[in-house]
């Protein structure tokens, strides 16, 4: 085997792992973009926020929620938070919820000492980030006040983007 043939070879390999990651990419993406929940009720979902609060997103019915899946460890949640956070102080109409997800409790409670939500957040109590078809963080459901998942967004979110979905969901 030549040097040019072995190097074609590797392209070629090379070429096939970038087009499955892709694949597999684009196919998470495009499921949460559009989840089989969508125009369904919100899945049940409780959080216990650092004070011992037990805030459950059923029981938010008659307005519109945001919940929003995030982790500690998560930096894209972090760069979004001051998005979430001016949002939910700027749109007191709208419930904001904030569910810790795949994380150790030290790490919510250093997370909330340095980044504090100015809306309940915590760890998932009761339901799971599975019935809301989560594949990656942050992910963030828009559910209006009927309590109908009415869109969805995977990936961090910038101001106008959640301005445009928080139009769906909130006059």
């Amino acid at each position: 085997m030549t040097r040019r043939s072995a190097a074609v070879g590797a392209g070629v390999i090379i070429l096939g792992a970038l087009l499955m990651f892709s694949l597999a990419w684009g196919l998470q993406h495009a499921a949460l973009a559009n989840p089989p929940l969508l125009g369904k009720s919100a899945p049940n979902l409780a959080i216990r926020t650092a004070a011992g609060d037990q805030v459950n997103v059923g029981q938010l019915r008659g307005r519109p929620v945001v919940v929003n899946f995030w982790a500690s460890w998560c930096t894209s949640c972090v760069e979004e938070g001051g998005v979430l956070a001016g949002a939910a102080t700027a749109r007191p109409d709208v419930a904001f919820v904030g569910a810790d997800n795949q994380d150790t409790a030290g790490g919510f409670l250093a997370f909330e000492q340095s980044h504090p939500h100015p809306y309940p957040a915590g760890p998932i109590v009761a339901g799971t980030y599975q019935s809301y078809g989560v594949a990656g963080l942050p992910a963030t459901f828009f559910i209006d006040p009927q309590g109908l998942v009415v869109a969805s967004f995977s990936g961090p979110l910038d101001a106008p983007t959640l301005a445009h979905y928080l139009a769906l969901i909130a006059s």
